[in-house]
């Protein structure tokens, strides 16, 4: 039973491919290529706010058509930290690539306006993130809704909301 459990808690109750078809189309490689501003709240597993975020990027695109983005985290008054994304469009709707703080390969995929995410983390140790990006109408704003699990159990929400500054 507890197997069962920890198993239903790793999938997701959202099938990506719902959002065929609505737009605007978001594609990370596009949306991240440039300068990203984003500030969010982590919240506890009871849903009380623990933590504030903002985080500054800068992503460029690669020859092979990818993007990455160096990211620089601030939370609440602590020192910031960074990371790197570096992500490849495999298929239509496909994506896989690589991060600081993963202990592996990335994946994910774009279906309309949603770019879903997930990999497992560096810390905590066995941590498992799964993001779900949302591009909103004005094609410059993506909400981020993310999860972080532990042996299933979700431990953290993250709700972020991502902005691409004009040129």
């Amino acid at each position: 039973m507890l197997l069962a459990t920890t198993l239903v808690g790793c999938t997701s109750a959202l099938d990506p491919t719902a959002f065929d078809g609505v737009g605007p189309e978001m594609r990370p490689e596009s949306f991240f290529a440039g300068t990203t501003r984003s500030s969010g709240v982590l919240e506890n597993r009871a849903g009380a706010p623990t933590r504030q975020l903002h985080v500054e990027g800068s992503g460029t695109r690669l020859a092979d058509g990818g993007v990455r983005l160096d990211q620089t985290i601030t939370f609440d008054q602590d020192a910031p930290t960074t990371r790197r994304w570096d992500m490849h469009r495999i298929d239509a709707h496909r994506y896989t690539g690589t991060l600081t703080d993963a202990s592996g390969p990335i994946e994910g995929e774009a279906h309309g306006n949603l770019f879903h995410l997930h990999y497992e983390m560096t810390s905590p140790p066995g941590g498992r993130m799964e993001q779900w990006l949302y591009l909103q109408p004005d094609g410059r704003t993506v909400v981020n809704e993310a999860t972080i699990t532990l042996l299933g159990i979700v431990v953290a929400r993250l709700f972020e909301r991502i902005t691409h500054e004009a040129p």
